[in-house]
């Protein structure tokens, strides 16, 4: 037997070990299965990808090391981590073996650090640090022969393998993906019960074709293996006869290669099924193998995954894996197994526990859907920001509400399109007002990842559906749906108590109504004044614990909805949470002044379901939203909004509210979809047709100097695709519970728990704890509620969080609260209303 089989990986709870060298060998053959069809890899030839294989097969060589030799044995902790001795290795002693496979050794280097790299970050080079080299030959000491007779019997069983002619700018963007390979491959190849401590043989070629064996059913299990697509054309045969961009959808004609869609239509058009049509047909050609829609809030990804359950038989002719990164977590054989990992006290453990949430998961789900920001920390320095990347580009992106990001939040996503691109994956963008600035910001982002020449998008039309590729950009009209024709005609309300009496006296005529408002606080507040009318209304905002967020969506879809029953009289007061995905339908609506798309998107739930409720059944003559606004034309001062709407007034751009007032109130009326792109761009075209009033000035200038802050800030966050993977994440790594996808007022994220029996139990019920525990949390303003948690370090405390994996004990707040809803020390209240400051505090 070979020396290197008497190095060890890792031990069971009997004492057994596995040789590291066998455990690499179950890394490599999972490895070799996922990479067979993976997009990233769709274009290296065979030889490549068994070098890849090979590279995979050294993550952890570094084992072969006489201080974890001591770490496994005898639990002798303080030498430099094993996956460190890995890149020492390959970049040293080892190079000289492999280099066989590239002349390059800068090729060589790049992807030895994406390998290495597999636990969340990249290594760290030592450069010239003579004592630090030292160390690192100490802790490898006769490991380093092994290390070397392990290199040569790789090489003999991958014959044939090399990186050819790959340059080092390939390797910089390959090496985003080898790492998110190698971190995927190492913990399906760590989990015990697929992969186990004993085994028959330790022949090297018996052991690997016996892990080649487990490889594809562990894959299967783990529900990484890729779904066939279905041959249908149509994945929505109860729609009927399309509408207008669900055929433009079935028709257009993809160029060679990753692909860009923007869809722009009007609210209600059928966006939605447009962009699955688009994403099914991508799959059919290649171009992925999934699906992730990443949604603007997590309020709408819940209702996203209920329709995606509808469609996904139609889309895949085996069953995919499905899964939710937030809310009811249905998750159709998603991959629970892999918390089987061994818990040896390596890292591989701990990687499965990380994996085992639901808002990881759903990135390697065949079919994921999850808030954007679980898309964006692929491209920051978070930890196992690779494995994210992995996952996304084997997949369409489908990016909703497109428009309805700030410029950090835009920076960021330029920055994942282009890596989308770079590493051959396909996205379709959804929007129903996108400024023509901002689309064309998100082409050229995903032309330079493609490495092509920017062109630019000059297309005006509204509808349209445009195709960004290798070749010349493709866009074309599309006939607006029919439904989707109309003029919303727009009254401004001149004070609040003007909005409470419109509502009033509408829910007295039989309508259902709603009140969008910008602040939580003000929408508690207007709710109880309503109550105190005596009329019935129901309150939806941010600040209720996911399980009643979910519980009141589903009443009020079930109210509001397109079938929905007993709205007659009712009232509904909500913030932004209504504006996109949830699917409701009013007939009367009021609305806080917001930036222009908000408005057109918050009138899009106005008389929305024409054909089940047609104007003779409404109880009112005309589509009317109602603006709760200051006159734009009498602007005495910067206090011109507050003086109306309050705590609502600091929530938008104040100049932008100005010029939404100004041009809307000017015009009318919202017509759609015609009139929708001169809205949009009498607000946020660069050359701005209304001046603002001097008075509002200073406030402009303020924000533009923030906006480009935010820019900056999301420049200088975003990790450098061109870099590659060692250099481009600039550093140290960041918990990414922690790390911000968004910037604005920071929030905490408080868990709420009862009292049952003695000990704190989740406020959701439930017989899987964990998700009990996550649809329990409640995010709020760290500034106002943060100083009001209880201490963490109390007995009780200390015992939920026990269980919990570090990031979570880091990230989250437990909050006990009482029977009437008062957390210990009365400082917050809980109740009906949600998360709120006590009165008592």
């Amino acid at each position: 037997m070979e020396a290197f089989y008497s190095w060890p990986g890792k031990s069971d709870n009997e004492g057994n070990e596995l040789p590291a060298v066998v455990h690499m060998l179950d890394v490599a053959a999972c490895a070799e299965c996922l990479i067979k069809s993976h997009t990233a890899f769709a274009d290296l030839s065979c030889a490549q990808r068994r070098a890849m294989v090979i590279l995979v097969a050294l993550h952890d060589v570094g084992k072969l090391s006489e201080s974890f030799r001591a770490l496994i044995r005898e639990d002798r902790k303080g030498a430099p981590r094993h996956w460190q001795l890995s890149d020492f290795l390959l970049c040293g002693s080892l190079d000289c073996v492999l280099a066989g496979l590239s002349p390059d050794r800068s090729v060589r280097t790049e992807l030895y650090g994406a390998v290495s790299g597999h636990h969340g970050c990249p290594p760290t080079r030592l450069g010239g640090n003579r004592f630090k080299r030292i160390e690192m030959q100490r802790s490898i000491g006769s490991g380093k022969e092994a290390a070397l007779d392990w290199v040569s019997c790789l090489l003999e069983l991958f014959p044939d393998a090399s990186l050819e002619s790959m340059t080092a700018q390939k390797a910089k963007a390959l090496g985003w993906a080898l790492s998110g390979l190698t971190v995927a491959a190492d913990w399906i190849g760590s989990n015990g019960e697929w992969f186990p401590v004993k085994r028959v043989s330790l022949e090297a070629k018996a052991v690997l074709e016996d892990a080649r064996r487990r490889a594809g059913d562990a894959i299967r299990k783990a529900g990484l293996e890729p779904p066939d697509p279905a041959r249908i054309d149509r994945p929505f045969p109860d729609l009927g006869s399309l509408r207008p961009m669900q055929d433009a959808a079935s028709e257009v004609e993809f160029s060679g290669g990753p692909q860009l869609v923007v869809i722009e239509d009007a609210t209600g058009a059928g966006k939605t099924e447009a962009a699955v049509i688009l994403a099914h047909r991508m799959i059919r050609a290649g171009k992925a193998r999934g699906i992730f829609f990443a949604l603007p809030t997590m309020a709408t990804s819940d209702a996203m995954f209920e329709r995606m359950l509808v469609a996904l038989p139609q889309l895949f002719e085996t069953p995919p894996t499905a899964v939710l990164a937030h809310g009811r977590a249905r998750l159709r054989n998603a991959m629970r197994d892999l918390q089987g990992a061994l818990s040896d006290g390596t890292p591989e453990s701990e990687g499965s526990a990380w994996l085992s949430d639901n808002r990881r998961r759903a990135l390697l789900a065949n079919v994921g859907v999850g808030t954007v920001d679980q898309a964006l920390l692929g491209i920051l320095p978070s930890r196992f920001s690779t494995l994210r990347l992995f996952g996304l580009s084997d997949k369409v992106l489908i990016v909703d509400e497109a428009h309805s990001y700030d410029p950090y939040m835009q920076r960021e996503l330029e920055a994942l399109l282009k890596m989308q691109a770079r590493l051959g994956g396909s996205a379709i963008l959804m929007t129903a007002t996108l400024p023509l600035a901002t689309r064309q910001s998100y082409v050229k982002a995903f032309q330079d990842g493609l490495e092509v020449e920017a062109e630019e998008l000059h297309a005006g039309h509204y509808p349209g559906i445009h195709l960004v590729g290798r070749g010349k950009l493709s866009t074309g009209a599309v006939s607006p749906f029919g439904e989707s024709v109309r003029t919303v005609d727009v009254r401004r309300l001149r004070e609040q108590d003007s909005a409470i009496e419109v509502l009033t006296s509408a829910a007295n005529c039989g309508a259902a109504c709603v009140w969008v408002r910008n602040a939580v606080d003000d929408a508690i507040d207007a709710v109880l004044a309503l109550r105190q009318n005596g009329v019935p209304a129901d309150l939806l905002h941010a600040r209720f614990a996911l399980v009643d967020r979910l519980g009141r969506e589903q009443e009020l879809l079930s109210r509001f909805g397109k079938n929905g029953i007993g709205r007659k009289g009712r009232i509904l007061v909500a913030t932004q949470v209504v504006e996109a995905s949830l699917d409701l339908d009013f007939d009367v609506m009021v609305s806080d002044l917001a930036p222009i798309g908000s408005l057109i998107q918050r009138a899009g739930r106005l008389w929305r379901h024409m054909g089940k409720r047609p104007k003779k059944d409404r109880p009112v003559h005309t589509p009317t939203l109602h603006v709760v606004s200051p006159d734009p034309d009498k602007v005495e001062g910067e206090d011109w909004l507050r003086d109306v709407l309050g705590r609502g007034s600091w929530v938008y751009r104040l100049d932008e509210q100005w010029r939404t007032a100004k041009a809307l109130f000017d015009k009318g009326a919202i017509v759609s979809p015609c009139g929708l792109r001169e809205l949009i761009e009498a607000v946020h075209c660069e050359d701005k047709m209304a001046q603002v009033p001097q008075a509002l000035q200073d406030a402009e200038l303020s924000a533009e100097g923030n906006e480009r802050a935010q820019s900056s800030i999301a420049r200088g966050n975003v990790v450098e695709t061109e870099s590659g993977y060692v250099v481009g994440t600039r550093g140290a790594v960041s918990n990414d519970a922690l790390f911000p996808t968004r910037l604005g007022e920071p929030q905490v994220t408080l868990v709420l728990a009862r009292r049952n029996g003695g000990r704190l139990a989740p406020l959701a019920d439930g017989d899987d704890l964990s998700a009990a525990w996550a649809l329990s949390e409640v995010s709020a303003s760290l500034k106002r509620f943060g100083c009001l948690v209880p201490e963490q370090d109390t007995p009780e405390i200390r015992a939920v969080k026990s269980s919990w994996p570090e990031w979570r004990r880091e990230a989250c707040k437990v909050c006990p609260i009482d029977e009437d809803g008062c957390t210990i020390g009365h400082s917050l209240l809980y109740d009906e209303c949600g998360l709120r400051v006590s009165s008592l505090s």
